[in-house]
């Protein structure tokens, strides 16, 4: 038991450091001078305002993605932006937060979708000139969620009273310490499709799709890039080579300079993949179990 506790002060330790060492570091690639060349910006993590890096999970953010875009444009040595997608989406703030840097852009930007290009990721690849997708890749769901838990059965469980004192008819709606009423959940529910109609509308136009399509996607069902094809929410079918054969052709580049605007790992992220490994271990050989609570959870 000693042994274990010294374990976990050292990873405790080690983390402290690497986090304030990582603050004194850029995380991002700096920009590369080239005389015809393609900017490849990755987005392949969950889509956040601001970044997070933890042992659960780490995000993007949007911040960071929309700079990387701007310093593309205004690199007068890159001709085409690929977008190397590799996303569940996340929020719908954030995700905007990029379509519109892709729009604004004036030089052509291609969507490569790899594994998945769903939700808000998805948004992003729409406001692209091309979209490339694996012919199984996930795209699509083009809908919103929100979410929180209900503790009120487990309060009332062991004789534990929430008070509420607020200033304002629903200010406490989507606490977790009682049950919605009708209209709180109706009221929630008209935010979310508000959310979804914005979200439904710029998809379709950004891929120019027909009433029958537009009725398909309101579903918010996933759809494989074979699938999403047929739907018009893709161009064309391929990978990398294919998306950089695209952006050749719209940028009118005749040679392959590759620019990768890409997170860098810092000591935070080496140290992360080498503790998750370590509690996972831990938690093989003790049993243990990791449990996430979160309050309400709005996400595109």
């Amino acid at each position: 038991m000693g042994k274990l506790k010294t374990i976990i002060w050292t990873i405790v330790l080690l983390w402290l450091v690497a986090f304030l060492l990582s603050k004194s570091f850029s995380i991002f690639s700096d920009t590369e001078m080239v005389s015809e060349g393609i900017a490849i910006i990755e987005i392949h993590s969950p889509i956040s305002v601001d970044s997070s890096n933890s042992l659960i999970q780490s995000s993007l953010s949007s911040s960071a993605i929309v700079s990387d875009i701007e310093s593309a444009e205004k690199n007068s040595g890159i001709k085409a932006i690929i977008l190397d997608i590799n996303s569940g989406g996340g929020g719908p703030v954030a995700s905007r937060e990029i379509v519109q840097a892709v729009k604004k852009a004036k030089k052509p930007a291609i969507a490569l979708i790899r594994e998945v290009g769903a939700s808000g990721a998805y948004w992003i690849a729409s406001s692209a000139d091309y979209i490339v997708a694996d012919p199984l890749s996930i795209t699509g769901s083009v809908g919103v969620i929100g979410s929180y838990l209900d503790l009120s059965g487990l309060l009332k469980r062991y004789d534990v009273k929430y008070e509420s004192l607020t200033a304002g008819e629903y200010k406490d709606m989507g606490t977790p310490y009682r049950e919605l009423t009708a209209e709180e959940r109706a009221l929630l529910q008209q935010k979310l499709n508000l959310i979804q109609e914005v979200f439904i509308q710029d998809v379709a136009k950004n891929r120019r799709l027909n009433k029958e399509q537009i009725n398909e996607i309101r579903k918010a069902s996933f759809y494989l890039g074979i699938e999403a094809k047929q739907l018009n929410l893709v161009d064309e079918l391929g990978g990398r080579d294919l998306a950089i054969k695209k952006a050749k052709e719209l940028g009118k580049i005749k040679d392959e300079n590759l620019v990768e605007y890409k997170k860098k790992e810092s000591i935070l992220d080496l140290l992360q993949k080498f503790s998750s490994k370590i509690f996972y271990a831990m938690g093989q050989g003790i049993g243990s179990e990791l449990a996430l609570k979160e309050e309400l959870n709005i996400q595109t």
